[in-house]
């Protein structure tokens, strides 16, 4: 709901990780050419002139720069804070994380601070997955029986990433068809 050019943090925790590939492409959309730079906090607790390095050091190849912080905690809370109070700019820094707690440090620092961004990603629920499966395959004009479609979704577990591999799946296997049966899919 917000204009997102303007932000420059971002903070994606919860247990649906094609939701956060998701979030992560539709922000880069237009960016999409950039190479992001990948960490796992246990690197810039262990190491953290490396991430300072690549942030506030100029690059000839790089105009923007884009850093993925994954498995963060409360543990890289004074790192986010430190960072944030140099106010680096042409950078975007997603902070992805597991589940986490209503009382988390780092969780209320996102939640609370105007300039930074905080989306919960919660399992998708069955209409999430169906319309996601319907407008892919409404895309490719493959016909799928509601069994069939019901058969992807419990497969999805209610993750869009699990989806999207079941989608690729029929989306391989059809090439000409227009039509999958039940059977086909569940071999599948």
């Amino acid at each position: 709901k917000k204009k997102l050019d303007n932000y420059s943090f971002f903070l994606f925790y919860g247990e649906n990780e094609g939701l956060k590939k998701d979030l992560i492409k539709i922000i880069l959309n237009k960016n999409n050419k950039q190479k992001i730079h990948k960490f796992e906090e246990s690197e810039i607790l262990n190491n953290p002139d490396n991430i300072y390095n690549l942030i506030f050091s100029g690059s000839f190849f790089e105009s923007f720069k884009i850093c993925c912080i994954n498995k963060i905690s409360d543990k890289s809370l004074p790192f986010i804070t430190d960072i944030m109070k140099k106010k680096p700019t042409d950078i975007l820094i997603f902070s992805l994380s597991g589940n986490l707690e209503k009382k988390s440090k780092i969780r209320n620092l996102f939640e609370k601070d105007k300039e930074l961004i905080c989306v919960p990603c919660y399992s998708d629920t069955q209409i999430d997955l169906n319309r996601i499966i319907n407008d892919e395959l409404k895309n490719l004009n493959i016909k799928l029986s509601q069994e069939a479609t019901n058969l992807i979704i419990s497969r999805a577990d209610g993750d869009r990433q699990n989806l999207k591999n079941e989608i690729n799946k029929i989306k391989n296997y059809s090439l000409n068809k227009k039509t999958i049966s039940f059977e086909e899919v569940k071999i599948l």
